[in-house]
C-alpha cells in the first residue's frame, strides 16, 4: 500500500472526503484485508488519543474573530506613520570603529610591554652547606640546579650569582 492510498484511508477515517469518494473508500477496505486491518488500526488508535487525552475544549468566539482582530493589528500598523531614521553626523558614525581599535591597541600594548621572561614565578632555595642553587618555574614546568665547583668557591669564597641571568 503506498503512502497517496493510507493518506486517502486517513482522510475517509477523519471525515475530510466527500459521499462519492467515501463509498468508494468503503468498497475498498471491504476488498482488501490490508486496507481493513490499516483502517481497525487507524480507528482504534484514534477512540484511545480521543477518549484519554483529548479534552472538549470550547471557543467563546467564532475564528472569523481571531481572523479579524489579526487584520485589525495589521491594518492600524499600516496607518501609523513610519519612523524616520534621523542622520548622525559623520564624526559619530566613526566613533565605534576608532574607539574598539584604540581598545584593541591598548590591549596589544600591555600584553607586548609586559615581557613574561622578566615575570618568572618561581622559588629559589641556596643551599649553605654544599654551595648550590635551585630554580623552580612551575610555569615553564622546568627546574635549574648550579652547584659552584670547588675551584669557584675556594677562590671567591662564596658564589656571586648574576641573579639577572636566572629573571
Amino acid at each position: 500500500m503506498n503512502t497517496e492510498s493510507k493518506l486517502r484511508l486517513q482522510s475517509y477515517l477523519d471525515n475530510e472526503v466527500s459521499s462519492a469518494e467515501a463509498r468508494e473508500i468503503a468498497s475498498w477496505i471491504a476488498r482488501d484485508a490490508e486496507a481493513k486491518a490499516l483502517c481497525d488500526e487507524l480507528q482504534g488508535t484514534k477512540a484511545l488519543l480521543i477518549a484519554e487525552n483529548e479534552l472538549p475544549v470550547a471557543v467563546p468566539d467564532s475564528r472569523e474573530f481571531y481572523w479579524s482582530k489579526i487584520q485589525q493589528g495589521i491594518e492600524r500598523a499600516e496607518r501609523e506613520p513610519s519612523r524616520e531614521v534621523v542622520a548622525r553626523p559623520w564624526w559619530s558614525r566613526l566613533l565605534a570603529p576608532v574607539a574598539g581599535a584604540a581598545a584593541l591597541a591598548l590591549f596589544v600594548f600591555t600584553s607586548v610591554s609586559t615581557n613574561p621572561a622578566r615575570n618568572v614565578a618561581g622559588q629559589t632555595e641556596q643551599s649553605l652547606t654544599d654551595n648550590s642553587i635551585t630554580f623552580y618555574s612551575p610555569e615553564h614546568k622546568m627546574t635549574v640546579v648550579w652547584i659552584a665547583s670547588a675551584a669557584n668557591s675556594a677562590d671567591s669564597g662564596s658564589a656571586d650569582l648574576d641573579w639577572d641571568e636566572f629573571e
